[in-house]
């Protein structure tokens, strides 16, 4: 599995700021380096899982209202990190392998509130789905945890 997620904060209708210290926060949770000279992060978590963070302007008073996951796996403390993450920035999360049509089933648009849904552009706000954990946005990227956690351990032979 590799895609990406796309994290993005919108006050009506447009970009806006995000709250650094509080992405920070939940990011040193679990990476102390800092960004590299392109805005890139390798965080890497205590189930061997990784995944790449872009986040230019995290950590200067440059621009900053998003950032994006190049996910090359699946596990459980990444998609909760994911969430957790867009929680604190109060982003939306857009599944660029996700279907506009369809809300059910891999929506491209994830709200972490439903308040976020009046900010939203008007060409992603007819359709969206609302996500409230870390499990439900495994489920909404189309794969629940412990399929991706039985997958694997079949494929590396535990």
């Amino acid at each position: 599995m590799s895609f990406d997620l796309f994290l993005q904060r919108f006050d009506s209708g447009t970009s806006a700021q995000v709250d650094r210290a509080a992405v920070l926060s939940v990011l040193r949770t679990v990476c102390q380096q800092p960004e590299d000279r392109f805005g890139f992060y390798l965080v890497e978590f205590p189930d061997g899982s990784h995944v790449e963070l872009s986040a230019k302007g995290l950590e200067t008073d440059d621009e900053f209202t998003g950032c994006a996951f190049h996910l090359r796996g699946f596990s459980k403390s990444l998609i909760f990190f994911v969430y957790d993450i867009a929680v604190a920035g109060d982003m939306v999360i857009f599944n660029a392998q996700g279907r506009s049509e369809s809300q059910a089933e891999m929506p491209m648009t994830i709200l972490t509130s439903a308040d976020q849904a009046p900010h939203l552009p008007s060409a992603v706000a007819e359709c969206f789905a609302i996500c409230s954990s870390g499990v439900q946005l495994a489920q909404l990227l189309g794969a629940s945890i412990e399929d991706w956690e039985g997958y694997r351990d079949r494929v590396v032979g535990h």
